[in-house]
């Protein structure tokens, strides 16, 4: 599955991207970190992404998540990863979204043209209704790519997620098949 857009397009990832994708994490380990639970050393290692990616697809099939490469239109580079996960069905229809870019690519667009890319894949391939991300309340990049792509901010969850070791607050944003 590959979804097209203007500066990227996102196709979903496979064991055939462990070694980019590991050059990507390995590459933006100290860059991500303040945003991401924590990581070991053995997390960093070609067996443990090819495990990730393979549970990725595993996930794919049965479709509770769906794990998508970004991509640069000129070149094929991997810029980013952006998820769809937790998929709930029956009168819910909705997933969570988390996504990063490649800390060298930033402020090109590129996270809010992905986002708004699986948004179109989760309102008509993947028939869920809604999609909804938690940010951290100081992730002022984050939160810029989240209201670009016509998500709202519906809330304030506190102690949301273990940050980084910490219990970090989440603003909470949403945007359904009807806004877009």
């Amino acid at each position: 599955m590959r979804v097209d857009g203007d500066l990227v397009y996102l196709r979903q990832l496979t064991v055939a991207d462990t070694d980019e994708f590991l050059a990507l994490r390995t590459r933006n380990r100290a860059f991500f970190e303040p945003y991401e639970p924590l990581a070991t050393d053995q997390d960093f290692t070609r067996a443990a992404v090819r495990r990730q990616l393979e549970t990725a697809m595993d996930e794919d099939r049965s479709g509770v998540s769906y794990s998508f490469g970004i991509f640069e239109r000129d070149g094929d580079a991997m810029a980013g990863r952006i998820r769809l996960s937790n998929i709930f069905r029956g009168v819910w229809q909705n997933a969570n979204v988390g996504y990063y870019v490649d800390g060298e690519r930033g402020d090109r667009g590129y996270g809010t043209e992905a986002l708004r890319l699986v948004c179109r894949f989760a309102f008509t391939k993947a028939d869920l209704h809604r999609v909804q991300a938690g940010v951290m309340t100081d992730n002022e990049r984050s939160i810029r790519v989240l209201e670009k792509a016509g998500f709202r901010r519906e809330g304030l969850a506190l102690r949301y997620l273990r940050i980084n070791g910490e219990w970090r607050d989440h603003y909470l944003y949403a945007i359904t098949a009807d806004e877009v």
